[in-house]
């Protein structure tokens, strides 16, 4: 009986891009600039999935709609428990191939990109393609220690990025783990996107540390009062050359965080996303893997998802469709 209420459950819950076009969506109604954002993004997502369906009858193969790259595994940060740590740093993708991946991707049908890494901003054609590629949604996320005012107005004039900024809960959450002044760098990225009028939210990882601050109510009337729009909770998994063990959560802690989850999607202005729970959808079933979406390294090599450094293929030998 409790698995048939947890499946209920699930399936009456909106998936992740449903919680995306809703954050738009409420993002959108304060000024007509905005809602010309948001009714550009939902052409283009209508456009690439008429794409997607006819590319998939061409190909006689699945193309998901999201694509997420890690054009980078350098950071400027050494954050405790991050998974990016033992990556390999070299042999990345170069700008042409990066750029030939999101052409290749808006061909295919790909509506929405997610950029991680390592920083994305660390490397200079980051923001030059995302800019380039105005077909696509990039949601990108960053420690926001490289975007200076400058860039917020370039992101927020591209119309097609969602900007992401790392943080960890209050001040002596994020510096613990981000190192000292980490907090005080995302708040002033918040002002900068605040400023130029972005679309832009924040990005956390759950752990025993940190879990009851971020569901805590000023946790996230502070995130709504820097003018997030959209928040994302990401459980965080042992890995890396330092894993943390001890920041895993019970079976408890896992179901109560759920269910304030959904009490902030109810009563707080602003949409959040909780991983992994929310890539789950009615039939209980990853979404990663090539299901709705698929990993692709600095390196060319094509993963189940960032957090599983496993690959099939490579993109510098057959390029995207092959993966």
């Amino acid at each position: 009986m409790e698995n048939r209420d947890t499946n209920s459950k699930r399936r009456s819950e909106k998936n992740i891009g449903n919680l995306l076009i809703s954050s738009l969506w409420n993002w959108s109604l304060s000024n007509s600039h905005r809602s010309k954002f948001f009714s550009k993004i939902c052409f283009y997502f209508l456009i690439a999935s008429i794409r997607r369906i006819y590319m998939r009858a061409k190909i006689r193969g699945r193309i998901p709609a999201v694509l997420a790259i890690s054009p980078t595994m350098r950071c400027n940060y050494d954050c405790m428990g991050c998974y990016s740590r033992d990556r390999v740093y070299n042999n990345e993708l170069t700008t042409e191939e990066f750029d030939s991946v999101l052409t290749e991707a808006e061909k295919l049908g790909f509506s929405t990109v997610v950029v991680t890494g390592g920083e994305p901003f660390i490397r200079q054609d980051t923001l030059n393609l995302m800019e380039k590629h105005k077909r696509l949604l990039f949601v990108t996320i960053t420690n926001g220690s490289l975007i200076s005012f400058e860039s917020a107005k370039r992101i927020s004039e591209s119309g097609n990025i969602v900007t992401l900024v790392s943080i960890e809960g209050f001040v002596s959450d994020t510096d613990f783990r981000r190192n000292e002044g980490a907090h005080e760098v995302a708040i002033r990225t918040f002002d900068y996107l605040r400023k130029a009028g972005a679309f832009f939210g924040f990005a956390a990882t759950n752990t025993t540390a940190n879990i009851e601050n971020l569901a805590s109510d000023e946790f996230v009337d502070r995130m709504v009062a820097s003018g997030c729009a959209v928040g994302f909770f990401t459980e965080y998994i042992p890995c890396g050359p330092d894993p943390r063990f001890d920041w895993v959560l019970s079976e408890l802690q896992r179901e109560s965080f759920r269910e304030q989850v959904l009490e902030i999607r109810n009563e707080k202005s602003i949409i959040v996303v909780q991983f992994p729970h929310d890539e789950y959808g009615k039939d209980n079933i990853c979404s990663a893997a090539g299901r709705a979406s698929l990993h692709i390294n600095s390196q060319g090599e094509v993963e189940p998802c960032p957090f599983v450094s496993i690959s099939w293929e490579n993109i510098r030998k057959g390029g995207l469709v092959s993966a």
